[in-house]
């Protein structure tokens, strides 16, 4: 249900080089294994606010999808006990952000509506990381094993799933990976721009809105959640959070990456400037896979080689309950990130909780199931329609 739940050397620097390009890639907060693709931004950019942002600017028609089309795609994926009540129109939605040099862009997204005459609470889904567009919320409008977002509206949500810049309506522009401001405005702009489309029509909201994602999905959700409680949209009001398997603290889940497999922490050994572009540039070339479709900024992979912590999102204080939850033997984004997103926020005063996943193993794409189980019944204990 989720989408993209996709040699020794002579010469000892450059062993250390191929491993840690290894490191990186193969393990680095992939659900599918992958890397990134192209340069990076100034990585003090600031992003400006702009009365722009959020602008709706277009909706498609509808595809409307039956309660049997999605209980078949459902038990195809594994059914994680989701019964359909519902059938779902799902809609591709168009809207401004901004990209990471601060510039205007046109994106898109999915919103997936119920079949009911009732109100419906909101659920912001932020799906994983994929390398194609095809794999985009918006390119997903009909039931399939992937399509988590018609699910979730299946049970009587609302359901809003931004494509993320670089896919669906921006394909063509580089994916800024892992960057925190333009993870957080994707997300909190389209809340904006999709409620502006509500406002026009007889589908009506009760003004809760829910928030999720797993893996990237979990780390975008945790940087929009802390913009909209910085920025709230009047009609919408953030009942809680669910984020799995994400890299909240990124300096310290990569470090843990690649203590675990080199004995050092990166940031400490001060890599030249060339070293670190070349590691950069391989990981580029060699790593993408090769139907990928979609290119990514490796701005995340500079910052971290720079040992500038600017894309953490794990050290301040949620207003609203936040439940984390992780595999214990999760190589991919190593536990320690939402252990020390628990300990960080549990200082601050936040009501937080870290919960484990019991299945065996308990590895990044084990857990997945669990996960949408967890997701389920937390929203459904607070949903007041």
């Amino acid at each position: 249900m989720i989408k993209g739940i996709k040699n020794e050397s002579k010469s000892s620097l450059f062993s250390v080089m191929n491993r840690l390009i290894f490191i990186m890639v193969s393990s680095l907060f992939l659900v599918a294994c992958g890397g990134g693709s192209s340069s990076s931004n100034d990585d003090d950019q600031e992003i400006p606010a702009d009365p722009a942002r959020g602008e709706f600017k277009s909706i498609s028609s509808k595809t409307a999808n039956s309660i049997t089309d999605i209980q078949t795609a459902i038990n195809v994926a594994g059914g994680q006990n989701i019964t359909v009540q519902y059938a779902v129109d799902t809609y591709k939605i168009e809207y401004m952000t901004v990209d990471s040099s601060g510039e205007l862009i046109l994106v898109s997204g999915m919103i997936a509506i119920p079949a009911k005459s009732s109100p419906s609470p909101i659920i912001s889904y932020q799906h994983a990381t994929t390398f194609t567009n095809d794999e985009a919320p918006s390119e997903q409008l009909t039931p399939s094993e992937k399509s988590i977002e018609i699910a979730l509206a299946s049970l009587g949500y609302i359901v809003f799933s931004a494509d993320y810049i670089g896919f669906g309506s921006s394909l063509g522009v580089d994916h800024p990976y892992l960057q925190k401001d333009t993870s957080a405005y994707t997300v909190t702009d389209m809340l904006k721009a999709s409620k502006t489309w509500l406002d026009t029509t007889s589908i009506q909201s009760n003004g809760q809105l829910f928030m999720t994602g797993y893996s990237q999905g979990g780390y975008v959700t945790m940087a929009a959640l802390q913009d909209y409680q910085a920025n709230p949209q009047q009609g919408m009001d953030v009942v809680t959070a669910v984020m799995g398997a994400g890299p909240y603290n990124l300096n310290l889940a990569l470090n843990e990456l690649v203590e675990e497999n080199l004995g050092f922490s990166i940031p400490t050994i001060n890599l030249p400037g060339d070293l670190a572009d070349g590691i950069v540039s391989i990981i580029e070339s060699a790593f993408i896979p090769q139907d990928a479709d979609v290119g990514y900024e490796t701005t995340f992979l500079d910052r971290f080689l720079e040992n500038d912590r600017q894309d953490n999102v794990h050290d301040w204080k949620p207003n609203v309950p936040v439940t984390l939850f992780h595999g214990e033997d999760d190589e991919t984004v190593p536990i320690i990130s939402s252990e020390s997103t628990l300990s960080t926020m549990l200082a601050l005063g936040a009501d937080i909780e870290l919960i484990k996943c019991t299945a065996v193993p308990s590895g990044h794409k084990d857990c997945v199931p669990e996960y949408v189980e967890l997701v389920v019944q937390i929203f459904g204990g607070l949903r007041n329609d």
